[in-house]
């Protein structure tokens, strides 16, 4: 098979939908460096760290620290001292907050230290400020939305059948990762056709999926505050780096939400209740006087 002809098919869906073409280039490069570089990811990162493993085991559940106990309130810190633009780019890591129960005002979570020690190391086998910046530095660099596009271009522009085979070819590099991609290709079918039933997406858009990686470089930030491994100031560097690629693919609050969701469901084996909590988040968020969303508009002057 052309592995090219696909992409290209897939990026002028993109240029179709009003990307630009410095984007559409930053997206080329990317799709066609995981391709190359999919055999490499285990040595890359080090012999005893698997990204692929990680992601998934950290999101079998409901995210960098959860326990599978969604949340519904608002947790805000009364005492929080950050400026409207660091307000706001926290605020771009609620969806993964508020279902773990942190706070969503501030860099400090609200856990103790100990607690963000245990969760960190449980859900992603993160022990020190070095396995964490490693980690953030994946997500900025790849995340899973390389993954991902590519699964999307395989559903959208050729067969169910040559996107398996183009999925066997150019994502995984084993048996294991070959019945998660594919899982994930029945994932993404299923979840957009449940998006659309419920008319949050168009036929013809496609939920990004930046946020999904960029919502945990956040999360995982403050984490790693309160786990002691990162400075506060720290913290603040990087979450500050989410905030332009994040204003610049999405237009509002509702649809950063909806494409955090989506990919949420590409990812992770989610049962109805789950997604009906996440829409009531959603709803919450987006609704509430008291919700960052409310209180500082998309296009806030930050």
């Amino acid at each position: 098979m052309n592995q090219q002809n696909p992409i290209e098919q897939y990026l002028q869906t993109l240029r179709a939908m009003g990307m630009n073409e410095e984007a559409i280039a930053m997206y080329r490069q990317q799709m066609e460096q995981s391709i190359n570089m999919t055999n490499q990811w285990a040595s890359q990162f080090g012999q005893n760290f698997d990204p692929m493993n990680a992601m998934n085991q950290a999101f079998g559940s409901f995210g960098a620290f959860g326990d599978g106990n969604a949340q519904t309130q608002l947790e805000l810190n009364p005492e929080s001292t950050l400026t409207i633009r660091q307000q706001w780019a926290v605020a771009c890591g609620a969806d993964l907050a508020m279902l773990n129960g942190q706070y969503l005002n501030d860099v400090t979570t609200g856990f103790s230290r100990a607690e963000c020690r245990q969760l960190l190391s449980q859900w992603w086998d993160i022990d020190s400020k070095e396995e964490l910046l490693e980690m953030i530095e994946w997500l900025f660099a790849e995340g899973h939305r390389i993954q991902y596009d590519l699964i999307w271009q395989a559903m959208t522009t050729i067969s169910m059948k040559e996107s398996k085979e183009f999925l066997r070819q150019h994502v995984a590099t084993n048996e294991e990762e070959e019945e998660l991609a594919l899982h994930r290709l029945r994932n993404m079918r299923d979840a957009l056709e449940l998006f659309q039933e419920q008319k949050l997406i168009a036929p013809d858009f496609q939920p990004e999926m930046l946020i999904w990686d960029y919502a945990r470089v956040i999360n995982l930030s403050r984490g790693g505050v309160d786990a002691g491994y990162i400075t506060r100031e720290e913290a603040l560097v990087i979450i500050d780096k989410c905030i332009e690629p994040i204003r610049k693919m999405y237009t509002s609050w509702k649809q950063l939400s909806v494409s955090y969701q989506f990919a949420r469901y590409v990812w992770s084996d989610l049962q109805e209740e789950d997604g009906r909590e996440m829409m009531e988040n959603m709803e919450i968020l987006l609704t509430d006087p008291e919700s960052p969303w409310v209180k500082l508009k998309w296009n806030e002057a930050i």
